[in-house]
């Protein structure tokens, strides 16, 4: 047996979350080598919840913007899959952090919909960044999940 255990997630083949102007300054960043301005520019959209400089968050994004740049030219978009969640037949949860990017939040209450029985659990402290947030939180929900699927 499996379960899905679904902490803020993005789905591909739905809307983009981000504007595009926000992708196009992401990408000038980028080609920049600025990783200190997009950090800078993903805690203002992705970690609300957080106060200050938020050390926790920057390095978290600081570690992983120099593995998006080295991906980046071997990307391959992945078959889009929101269209094709109600096939899913497994226990699942998903984690929505109250504070997120208001289209991840609409996002995932719209992926919980379409998850046959899913279980939306919504974080009252967290942003994008549960596992920060509410890492007590995020471990119950996925020994919640492993539990189902034993």
């Amino acid at each position: 047996m499996a379960s899905l255990a679904l902490i803020v997630p993005g789905v591909t083949g739905a809307d983009d979350l981000l504007p595009p102007e926000f992708m196009a300054e992401v990408g000038r960043r980028a080609q920049a080598g600025d990783v200190d301005g997009i950090v800078t520019m993903m805690r203002r959209v992705s970690a609300a919840a957080g106060t200050g400089a938020d050390p926790e968050v920057t390095a978290l994004l600081k570690a992983v913007v120099p593995a998006w740049f080295a991906v980046h030219p071997h990307h391959v978009p992945d078959p889009p899959a929101y269209d094709r969640l109600g096939e899913l037949d497994v226990p699942c949860t998903l984690a929505i952090g109250e504070h997120d990017q208001p289209e991840v939040v609409q996002l995932n209450e719209a992926m919980a919909r379409r998850i046959p029985g899913c279980r939306a659990v919504r974080l009252a402290h967290s942003d994008h960044f549960p596992t920060v947030r509410e890492p007590d939180a995020v471990l119950d929900i996925i020994l919640e999940a492993y539990a189902e699927a034993r």
